[in-house]
């Protein structure tokens, strides 16, 4: 249980109170990245004081995030603080549940982009689409960098997938 009386918990608890009586002072953005930050104090304090993501939630918290980035892969915008924002936890737990992983969200995000596309060359739904075209619907900004990771990840161009 989280105490309030001392070390950890009284931080969480004035920040807490602080941040409710300064709500209004503050943009959404400095008040959002401020929640982030007590957030990561809950999660330290609840663990007391171990900084790290709790290992008996890590698959589950590993899955959800996986899951997420699966369904929302091809979102322009899509990072690690976008991803922890949605499922209620902070970058820094995302972070360190990945890298318990041996992964990171840029590689699973760039992953996931890949399989979309991948998926993409191969329909016939999609065969009116430029390479370009579909590496630009899949959240890459450039085709070079497409056409790279591409070959990295799957060993062949998109071309060759196209054809495949």
């Amino acid at each position: 249980m989280l105490s309030g009386a001392g070390g950890l918990g009284r931080v969480v608890r004035q920040l807490t109170t602080t941040l409710h009586e300064e709500r209004d002072q503050l943009s959404e953005s400095t008040f959002d990245i401020a929640c982030d930050r007590l957030l990561d104090l809950v999660c330290l304090a609840a663990e007391g004081g171990n900084d790290s993501a709790p290992t008996g939630q890590r698959a589950t918290v590993e899955a959800a995030i996986r899951s997420y980035i699966r369904e929302h892969a091809c979102d322009r915008d899509l990072d690690v603080v976008g991803v922890a924002r949605a499922l209620g936890w902070s970058a820094r737990y995302v972070q360190q549940v990945l890298q318990a992983a041996n992964t990171t969200s840029r590689d699973l995000i760039r992953r996931e982009r890949l399989n979309v596309a991948r998926s993409r060359l191969a329909s016939a739904s999609w065969s009116t689409y430029s390479i370009a075209e579909i590496a630009h619907s899949c959240g890459f900004g450039s085709h070079a960098s497409f056409a790279t990771a591409f070959r990295s990840e799957f060993g062949m161009t998109p071309r060759e997938a196209r054809r495949g």
